[in-house]
């Protein structure tokens, strides 16, 4: 539209201006308004610029896009996310994998919750029972063996929300078992006395959403968790488990977990 032609009356509202006494752009940060007034979502000084919303947050409160309308960069005021890319995802994404190796022979109890190892050399032996609930133990006190159990603790430095788990596992043997997996979160004691190390306040942030059961070394099996708590806040232990019901197997396991921060 072109304003060549119309009188001021019949235009000033499309004009945008700064509402700053005639004085324009100077080093306050200032909404741009139009001629009657309306605060548009774009602020600016010989400083800054900012994008903020003048009423409510949104899903696009910016976004950038190629010439075919694609969003290349969206940020989500209403999410509280920036997302990148064709497919969109959130751009500090991030991946933390679990493992255990049939080596460790675990787990070597039936109905038992074992962690697996979090950094380290999964072929290291590794033997850290968390309990025989329906999920693994919400408290667990060291006592004895840390260099043993430190391997399955992940800590964790920032607020994240986990966006999805998957497994793989395998067994060794011919004969399989009924497999279930979790991941955990707990506060953990950071005192450096004889409590450090120790955790509490478990919660079950992703589960199976059905047990699997094995037949044995001739497949591989895949499980997508589902997520039932995704927040977990800074300063808190993560712990990924697997149990299945007898020990005719021991098993070989791969879980990516997908987080971001916020």
């Amino acid at each position: 539209m072109s304003l060549t032609g119309k009188t001021k009356a019949a235009s000033y509202k499309d004009i945008l201006q700064m509402n700053n006494s005639n004085s324009g752009v100077d080093v306050n940060t200032r909404s741009v308004v139009d001629g009657e007034g309306t605060e548009s979502a774009l602020q600016i000084s010989t400083r800054q610029v900012y994008v903020k919303s003048a009423d409510i947050d949104n899903t696009y409160a910016f976004s950038v896009r190629d010439k075919d309308n694609n969003i290349l960069l969206n940020v989500d005021s209403n999410n509280d996310v920036v997302k990148a890319g064709a497919g969109q995802h959130i751009v500090n994404t991030n991946i933390k994998e679990f493992a255990m190796d049939s080596t460790e022979e675990n787990p070597n109890v039936a109905d038992t919750w074992y962690a697996l190892t979090s950094t380290f050399n999964h072929h290291d032996a590794h033997e850290f029972p968390m309990g025989t609930g329906s999920t693994p133990a919400t408290t667990f006190t060291i006592g004895a063996g840390a260099n043993t159990y430190v391997k399955g603790y992940w800590y964790v430095p920032f607020n994240i929300t986990i966006d999805s788990c998957n497994v793989w596992f395998g067994a060794d043997t011919a004969s399989g078992d009924v497999v279930k997996f979790s991941v955990m979160s707990y506060t953990v004691d950071t005192s450096n006395g004889s409590t450090s190390g120790d955790l509490s306040a478990g919660v079950e942030n992703c589960v199976s959403p059905a047990t699997i059961t094995g037949a044995g070394r001739e497949q591989i099996y895949h499980q997508q968790l589902t997520v039932s708590t995704a927040d977990v806040e800074a300063g808190k232990i993560i712990m990924a488990c697997v149990a299945q019901d007898d020990v005719n197997a021991d098993l070989t396991v791969n879980m990516q977990l997908v987080y971001h921060l916020r």
